[in-house]
């Protein structure tokens, strides 16, 4: 029997474990562990990308060995109400690399803004679902039966055929107790090519504006040449470490609230970053730096492309700042 999902908390100290496992699906495709059952539907609603039989499955959803296809795939969201939400559950089938999902579209409000955006197979935010007592006003506004546009990203290295499957669920949040909403960044570092045997340091940079905020996780998107990505916020000259990551196929991504305590970073493998509120001021800059290291018998340029290509890209939301 299907288990009942777990309700996210408001508050807590200690975040809850990941949930897995609740569909109890028997493909013949690996990843069936990462399906996950929708929130009621009073709760949020779940956002799904995927084959409608798993007996024959779509070409679109069948990834072949050697593959490596980016693909824009569209859907609605099921809300008859405008809502709000904060806490999303991200799983996706093996080969997924990651996806980007955007909301609105012509005569939606909120043209074009990203609603998540996920690189590992596995991933909650915030962690376990415990939204932070500093964090209890944060949302993010959701129109009734929005149009979502997820592009995902997969790449086959195995001999046998995968399956493009992906499952998001969006937790609902009182519209009463929503008084700060969400600023996503999506920031793109430079890149020049990048010939074979060549090791640079790839760099980027974002301003902040608006308001006093803080910066509520964040995490580095790269590719597989790139071994170290390090972000700092810079302000009146003072330079913190924030994040440093090692793994580029399942990068770290690190939560700042009082909830959640982050690893001290370190050499390698020991990543980890500042722990508890990160907060931003108009004039902070985020200063990021990914250690690339070119390993492949051609020049590296910017693509999707997992092994031949690369990025270095800081992803983060805020509240009261922006980073542009």
């Amino acid at each position: 029997m299907p288990v009942t999902p777990v309700t996210p908390v408001g508050m807590a100290t200690a975040p809850m474990q990941h949930t897995m496992g609740e569909c109890n699906l028997k493909t013949k495709y690996p990843g069936d562990e990462y399906c996950i059952l929708p929130p009621p539907p009073d709760k949020g609603f779940q956002m799904h990308i995927g084959p409608s039989n798993y007996d024959s499955p779509e070409a679109q959803y069948l990834l072949q060995p050697g593959a490596e296809p980016t693909s824009d795939f569209g859907t609605t969201s099921t809300n008859d109400t405008e809502q709000f939400f904060y806490y999303r559950e991200f799983r996706m089938r093996p080969g997924a690399h990651h996806n980007i999902i955007t909301s609105g579209g012509a005569g939606d409000s909120g043209l074009g803004q990203r609603i998540g955006t996920v690189n590992s197979l596995l991933e909650d935010y915030p962690k376990g679902g415990v939204i932070a007592p500093e964090n209890k006003g944060v949302g993010i506004k959701m129109k009734p039966k929005t149009r979502i546009s997820v592009s995902l990203h997969s790449i086959n290295t195995t001999e046998k055929t995968l399956l493009r499957e992906i499952w998001v669920n969006f937790w609902y949040r009182p519209a009463a107790e929503v008084t700060e909403p969400v600023n996503e960044v999506f920031s793109i570092g430079s890149m020049s090519p990048i010939p074979p045997g060549a090791t640079v340091t790839n760099k980027g940079s974002c301003r902040v504006g608006g308001t006093k905020g803080r910066m509520l996780w964040a995490y580095g998107h790269r590719h597989a040449n790139t071994d170290r990505f390090t972000i700092y916020r810079t302000r009146g000259g003072k330079k913190d470490l924030v994040y440093q990551g090692y793994s580029w196929e399942e990068p770290l991504v690190l939560d700042y609230s009082t909830t959640v305590k982050n690893a001290v970073p370190g050499e390698s493998p020991n990543e980890g970053g500042w722990s508890g509120i990160l907060d931003t001021q108009p004039g902070d800059t985020f200063d990021w730096e990914c250690h690339v290291v070119n390993k492949t018998n051609g020049t590296l340029l910017f693509s999707n492309n997992t092994y031949t290509g690369e990025m270095c890209i800081l992803d983060a939301e805020m509240v009261g700042s922006t980073c542009n």
